[in-house]
């Protein structure tokens, strides 16, 4: 009886966990699949989508005026440790940055469809709010890469370190914090927030 009146009272947040997990599990081993395919080729590659985050980047860039150069696999050219494939990025001759597999987003973008997933919600919501979240997700970390190259070719890297391990990384979780509240709040369909009568 007891355990019973538990499972009742769990059963909500045992189901979310466990959706949370499977659906989170098998996008990132998928995505580690396709990954591993350009990392362990001979000579080590840049992944597809790593490159079209290096190609947003400098886009950007060029629209605000810098003159650009993307140095494609770099890694190659370095003593790079085993699975380390990146693209550099150059902004008027300055070296800007170098973005690996772990700048892209895709692991952001999975957390946030794994919760959305989990939580549920009407379907046809589902299918408008995590194309529009991922895009959201997206803009926001291209606008990191471009701030982090800034720090680098106009202030001489000064404070790059703390606005890349902390600063900016604190922007993109906000940003899935954000879309997720939004998603519980006003976009699932349920009536999580809204007092029972």
């Amino acid at each position: 009886m007891i355990f019973e009146a538990m499972w009742q009272d769990f059963k909500p947040t045992i189901l979310f966990l466990i959706k949370f997990f499977l659906v989170y599990g098998a996008l990132s081993v998928l995505y580690g699949l396709f990954v591993s395919n350009y990392d362990t080729s001979s000579p080590p590659q840049t992944d597809p989508i790593t490159r079209f985050v290096t190609f947003n980047c400098t886009n950007t860039a060029s629209f605000l005026g810098y003159s650009i150069t993307v140095v494609k696999n770099d890694h190659l050219n370095y003593t790079a440790d085993e699975e380390q494939t990146f693209d550099s990025i150059w902004l008027n001759d300055i070296y800007a940055i170098s973005v690996e597999e772990g700048c892209n987003g895709i692991n952001i973008m999975i957390l946030f469809m794994a919760f959305v997933v989990a939580f549920g919600g009407k379907l046809i919501n589902m299918l408008i709010f995590i194309p529009t979240g991922i895009l959201f997700i997206h803009l926001s970390n291209i606008g990191r890469l471009l701030f982090l190259s800034l720090l680098n070719v106009e202030w001489g890297g000064r404070a790059f370190h703390f606005f890349h391990k902390y600063g900016f990384t604190a922007v993109i979780y906000l940003s899935v914090l954000l879309l997720w509240y939004l998603w519980v709040s006003r976009f699932s369909g349920k009536s999580f927030f809204r007092k029972k009568s």
